[in-house]
């Protein structure tokens, strides 16, 4: 009989432990289902990634070890790759060239934020409404507009070619209840937001954001307990979650019109740059530009806003947790040209300023990503403003001249952070006001 686990925090943990559990669900980490020993600093380094703290067990003896992981390691859960092979984190890393755009596009802003957001929430409508009729026509077993989805992809690229902080802040206030939904919309935007950064052009965008739109579209025909729980998934479990990308699969090429790009980001899109992933378990170069863009961009999204029930992580945290998978889970160029792209502090973004006060950004400043335009929503003793302001911390600051007088971000907090409902509110510029009634339930 196993003793009892021990609950410790992640900065304790010693080369030769064995982690029994975590203190989250399973399927949101690397790490195999049916725990693992920790072998090198670099396994700590991972977990430190993901966990505050672990549970650890009595240490199994070698053989009931390699007898667990031997029955275990095709149903280990994606991430950071089969850590209970044996190897260290750094022994699964896979380095390649840099990726290089042919010819970049280069896109200049088009647009004011206010402007945009106008524009962008008509269009986020009829992207739900688009969305709403994929998933109920594949419900009655019908084949999806596939049309519709692309007309809708690009008119979305055109806004963010515009702004690309606009769509993203709606992706991020405008939840919708079906977790499936508001997913594919986020990734798509994030895909499309990272795709405007790289230079690929309107035609390579559209593609990305229709397969981002469409990835999720086999989970319609999946067992609703399986997709919601945010619990540890079973071996069985798992291998038939893995399931929702080939019935993907079979509903698009049930069309012969869909482009071969949009396919191929659909499924390759949780493929991982070492092989972990699936359905093809494919390494590196064979994983198609827009497929490895789609993976990165999807898993941001799934670390920022989980399913029920299981921990968000801040934008912070997500960032260094891709930090800590290059060359791992995603291509080390990749995930570095993404960070420079979104910030460590994205737009829609909980942050807490220098001065205590809280806020959500809204806008990057290109020039200095760590100062970017923040509305600021909660004075510094965590009461909600009677007006609402809009700052913008690069402006402020260099009017302030005096570095001690700066105002600047000290950390990021989870989505929802002190009741914050963001919304609650729309942005229409430097002057908006906001009454009490927007805090209040």
């Amino acid at each position: 009989m196993a003793a009892k686990k021990t609950q410790i925090a992640v900065s304790e943990l010693q080369i030769g432990m064995f982690v029994a559990d975590l203190d989250r669900p399973w399927h949101q980490t690397p790490f195999p289902i049916q725990g693992f020993y920790i072998r090198s600093a670099d396994d700590i380094r991972a977990l430190q990634s993901f966990c505050r703290s672990v549970y650890i067990d009595r240490p199994l003896t070698r053989t009931e070890y390699e007898k667990m992981e031997n029955s275990g390691k095709e149903e280990l859960l994606f991430r950071l790759g089969s850590l209970s092979s044996g190897k260290s984190v750094e022994e699964h890393r896979l380095t390649l060239p840099p990726i290089k755009i042919r010819r970049p596009a280069k896109y200049e802003r088009q647009s004011t934020l206010k402007h945009e957001v106008k524009e962008a929430e008509k269009l986020t409508h009829r992207v739900n409404q688009s969305l709403d009729r994929v998933f109920a026509n594949v419900c009655l077993g019908q084949a999806p507009d596939i049309v519709e989805t692309e007309e809708v992809a690009a008119l979305m690229v055109e806004s963010v070619i515009r702004n690309p902080d606009a769509m993203l802040w709606l992706s991020r206030v405008r939840r919708r209840d079906e977790y499936a939904y508001s997913h594919s919309v986020a990734a798509s935007i994030w895909g499309l937001v990272f795709g405007r950064q790289l230079g690929l052009s309107r035609s390579y965008l559209k593609d990305l954001a229709t397969g981002l739109l469409l990835s999720q579209v086999g989970k319609a025909k999946m067992p609703q307990e399986l997709l919601q729980s945010a619990k540890f998934l079973d071996a069985a479990q798992y291998q038939r979650y893995k399931g929702y990308v080939e019935m993907s699969m079979a509903i698009l090429k049930s069309d012969p019109t869909i482009s071969p790009r949009v396919v191929s980001v659909v499924e390759y899109h949780r493929e991982r740059h070492n092989g972990s992933g699936f359905p093809h378990g494919v390494t590196g170069d064979k994983i198609p530009l827009l497929a490895k863009i789609a993976g990165l961009v999807d898993h941001y999204q799934e670390m920022l806003e989980p399913r029920a029930g299981a921990e968000a992580m801040t934008s912070l945290q997500a960032v260094t947790a891709l930090y800590h998978s290059r060359n791992i889970e995603f291509q080390e160029d990749l995930v570095e040209k993404f960070i420079q792209c979104v910030g460590i502090y994205p737009t829609g973004a909980t942050v807490e300023l220098s001065n205590r006060e809280v806020g959500v950004v809204i806008q990057h400043n290109m020039e200095r990503k760590l100062w970017p335009t923040v509305m600021v929503l909660l004075d510094e003793d965590k009461a909600p403003l009677r007006t609402a302001k809009v700052v913008d911390l690069m402006a402020f600051n260099i009017k302030q001249g005096n570095e001690d007088n700066y105002l600047h971000i000290t950390h990021s907090l989870p989505s929802g952070a002190y009741g914050i409902d963001a919304s609650r509110f729309q942005v229409t510029g430097a002057n908006s006001r906001w009454s009490l009634r927007h805090f209040m339930g």
